[in-house]
């Protein structure tokens, strides 16, 4: 499994940022743990992703950003997607990515405040997954929308899953610049 294939992908993003909607519809790729590592600030994964694709660990560490605030936590992720994670992942797997993703949006390492908004989402979808029982009740509770064109499976309803108005929208263009900036 290439643990690069993440990294390569929030790259890509960054460099065509209009394949969102696709990248939101499409399976998430090998070595998301990795991402969320880099995205997390682990200067290992960053100093070896950056060796390998020649860029600098600063840009890697925003494209990883992008790529998870655009992909894993947009408005119609399910609790395993916000995760990074498939229905098929371990326990483990659900619990180091939702520890990676909260030590990314921990207020005192994140540089930008507004990303904690977020926290809220991987807490609730965490809350959803943590034990077999809840596992289980969640897919039970999982339905697909015969009406969407992307046969995205979509949570019903319920107030701790939806997304505030200010997440919803997150400054797109003010993070594209400041990575694009970075990469020059």
């Amino acid at each position: 499994m290439d643990k690069l294939a993440a990294v390569r992908m929030a790259i890509d993003l960054v460099k065509v940022p209009s394949r969102v909607r696709l990248l939101r519809k499409a399976p998430l790729p090998p070595g998301m743990p990795f991402l969320l590592r880099i995205a997390a600030g682990d200067a290992d994964a960053m100093q070896s992703a950056a060796q390998i694709t020649s860029r600098t660990p600063e840009f890697l560490r925003e494209a990883a950003s992008f790529f998870i605030e655009q992909v894993l936590l947009a408005p119609t992720s399910d609790s395993f997607r916000v995760l990074g994670c498939t229905p098929q992942s371990s326990h483990a797997d659900l619990r180091r990515n939702m520890a990676l993703l909260l030590r990314w949006l921990h207020p005192d390492i994140a540089r930008d405040d507004q990303r904690a908004v977020f926290a809220g989402r991987v807490t609730a979808a965490w809350e959803n997954l943590k034990t077999p029982d809840r596992r289980a009740s969640y897919g039970r509770d999982q339905t697909v929308d015969p009406q969407s064109k992307s046969g995205i499976r979509q949570r019903r309803k319920s107030a701790h899953f939806l997304l505030p108005a200010a997440a919803a929208k997150p400054s797109f263009l003010r993070l594209f610049s400041r990575i694009i900036g970075r990469a020059k």
